[in-house]
């Protein structure tokens, strides 16, 4: 079972309880922002810690790799960061499965923490590692930490996290236990981000993202995310900026070409009465939070179409074939047919 932290107090004494000596300590290079986190490091005598910050926004296998190569004189993994810093620790969890891994999220949206998915890139492309061994035994939410995140991945960080809840929702991998946890990160994070900025509580988005990621470890994402890896790579938007984009369609194309009785659950967690009353919310959503749809080509249209892994589109409760995806990615980027 994974061991939620309480503060900074309880990492140290789950450190203790592990005989924590040498700690390979996997972080981004903003570390001096962290003031609390520095404070308690530099209190913890005794313990080294082996700093590796050598990788990038959506890492390389390469770099995961070398990480493995610091570790081996360690006993415990600490992460702190987002999605990048928990993939490339996972990874040398995965080589080294019984070294403890410790994270501390910095961003609420990835939901990693709560998984046992991790994504590397090697020559540019996506590489997917499902195992349960790299679900971290223990995580500890400090919400001091996201006031350092800027304003624009604040925002696609919870798109990131509401489309985790949306997709797990109507994955065909769905069970009750998922739903459970999907229900309760969509209502929550509709909530925080109907009256953004002025509703946004950091903790309770944490747990919302977190809710969200132990869905997705249950029931998979589904198109909005096999849709919108290519987005990110054509157009460097952050990844919850992409998969929301996608999503805001995919959920209005399913309101017009299904049935689904879970359209009326994913409704009534957001507040609304209907599946199109709740398509038209998460469209509101994104668009008030001012995130801009790119200029595309009819070229930029063909690449994307091209790019979709169809094993995460079985995920999907509908199929979509290959001219369907297209008048998607037209609609996603509104680029006349």
């Amino acid at each position: 079972m994974q061991k939620i932290l309480s503060g900074y107090d309880a990492l140290s004494e789950y450190l203790s309880g592990v005989n924590a000596e040498s700690v390979l300590f996997v972080h981004g290079r903003s570390l001096e922002k962290f003031t609390d986190l520095r404070s308690y490091l530099s209190f913890q005598g005794g313990i080294h810690f082996e700093d590796f910050t050598g990788f990038t926004p959506n890492p390389k296998l390469d770099d995961a790799e070398n990480a493995v190569k610091y570790a081996d004189n360690c006993n415990v993994i600490l992460a702190v960061g987002g999605g990048s810093a928990i993939d490339t620790a996972k990874y040398v969890k995965l080589k080294s499965p019984d070294l403890p891994l410790i994270v501390i999220p910095t961003t609420a949206g990835s939901g990693s923490e709560a998984t046992r998915f991790a994504v590397l890139y090697k020559d540019g492309r996506k590489l997917s590692i499902t195992d349960d061994r790299i679900i971290p035994d223990a995580v500890m939410f400090d919400p001091e930490l996201l006031k350092y995140l800027p304003e624009y991945h604040r925002k696609s960080s919870a798109l990131d996290a509401m489309s985790h809840a949306l997709e797990s929702f109507w994955s065909v991998n769905a069970n009750d236990k998922s739903r459970e946890f999907s229900r309760e990160a969509l209502s929550s994070i509709t909530g925080i981000l109907e009256d953004y900025p002025y509703s946004y509580n950091a903790e309770r988005m944490l747990k919302s993202s977190y809710t969200a990621g132990r869905a997705i470890n249950i029931s998979q994402t589904t198109a909005g995310h096999a849709m919108c890896y290519k987005i990110t790579g054509i157009f460097g938007t952050a990844h919850g900026h992409s998969a929301a984009m996608c999503n805001r369609v995919l959920f209005r194309w399913l309101c017009d070409n299904s049935e689904l009785d879970i359209l009326s659950d994913i409704a009534s967690s957001m507040g609304c009465d209907s599946p199109y009353e709740a398509s038209e919310k998460f469209e509101r959503i994104f668009f008030r939070l001012n995130l801009n749809i790119p200029e595309a080509s009819g070229n930029d249209i063909e690449a994307l179409t091209n790019s979709v892994n169809p094993e995460r589109l079985k995920n999907f409760p509908v199929n979509l074939d290959t001219e369907t995806i297209r008048k998607l990615y037209c609609k996603i980027l509104n680029v006349k047919e």
